[in-house]
């Protein structure tokens, strides 16, 4: 992209993020391409796509210090945002940085280390204020209330991490997304087909959900759960309360992110091997929009903030 044209979609970001009655933004990375495209998900449409190179994967909207965060695999770089995707930072983390949440307390980064650890990270200059040993792999992370919790994809565990101390709980097979809710950890397990559900007052595992093939990521809404199936082309849907399997929803090929609107009117679901943002109607269960993006959309984390 011409830096003139750059300067135009930018503006063109920054006008829009400015009109009263905005819905969510969702941040989507297309690994492939090396893009992050925006969305307006009130009209599920595509605002733009800028440059960001370097294979990004995860990624973390904050909505109200108005920063979006994403980690290029490839460089081990932390990219820090503006809502209107223009780029304020890039730092270079070394070792090799994976997964990607927002400490709602404090904005910082936390980023998981395929080295077998987690780290906090100012996105104001990169610097590393804490770092926790993990289990081996550790690839999703999700934080919330004083505690921090990473799915340690090759140890079969999660750790929990709180000021008091950290705990490791055994889960599934490959435990790789994880989602906070209701004081209960939900974690994919990708290589045992289900979601392991964790009581996080006792920090033991309560239930476990059968999903389709290959569970990646989890969402909320409407009262229920949301589980994206890479090899099954698939959302697999759980109530909230009961914990029992409502349904399948049909997706594109190879779903991986999924994040809820702030609203719980919609979820949106990135399919890597098809290219395209699913709206689904959680009510409804159903898809009501397919939207077409830059090669590679994965959007591993929680890609969706209000301004």
């Amino acid at each position: 992209m011409s830096g003139l044209a750059a300067g135009c979609r930018a503006a063109a970001l920054a006008l829009l993020l400015g009109t009263p009655g905005l819905a969510d933004i969702a941040a989507v990375t297309s690994q492939n391409a090396g893009m992050l495209s925006l969305i307006d998900t009130d009209g599920m449409r595509l605002i733009g796509s800028v440059p960001l190179p370097g294979k990004p994967a995860a990624v973390a909207v904050d909505g109200p210090r108005g920063r979006i965060m994403a980690i290029s695999v490839e460089d081990g770089r932390l990219h820090v945002l503006d809502l209107s995707g223009r780029e304020q930072a890039a730092h270079g983390l070394g070792g090799a940085p994976f997964g990607l949440a927002v400490d709602p307390a404090s904005g910082h980064a936390l980023v998981t280390d395929w080295g077998g650890a987690l780290r906090e990270i100012d996105p104001a200059d990169g610097r590393a204020l804490r770092r926790w040993a993990t289990g081996a792999t550790p690839s999703g992370v999700a934080a919330g209330r004083g505690v921090i919790v990473t799915a340690d994809r090759d140890a079969d565990s999660v750790t929990i991490i709180r000021p008091v101390g950290v705990v490791r709980v055994a889960v599934g097979h490959h435990p790789f997304g994880v989602t906070l809710r209701g004081g209960r950890a939900f974690v994919t397990n990708v290589l045992s087909d289900s979601v392991s559900v964790i009581d996080l007052e006792t920090d033991r595992v309560v239930a476990t959900i059968a999903t389709g093939e290959r569970p990646y990521a989890v969402a909320f809404a409407a009262g229920r759960g949301f589980v994206t199936n890479q090899y099954d082309a698939s959302v697999t849907v759980f109530d909230e309360a009961s914990l029992s399997v409502l349904g399948r929803i049909e997706t594109d090929e190879y779903p991986e992110g999924i994040a809820a609107t702030a609203d719980g009117n919609r979820i949106l679901v990135a399919n890597w091997f098809s290219d395209t943002v699913q709206a689904i109607d959680p009510a409804g269960m159903a898809v009501v929009e397919t939207l077409d993006m830059p090669e590679g959309p994965r959007a591993f984390g929680q890609f969706i903030g209000r301004p």
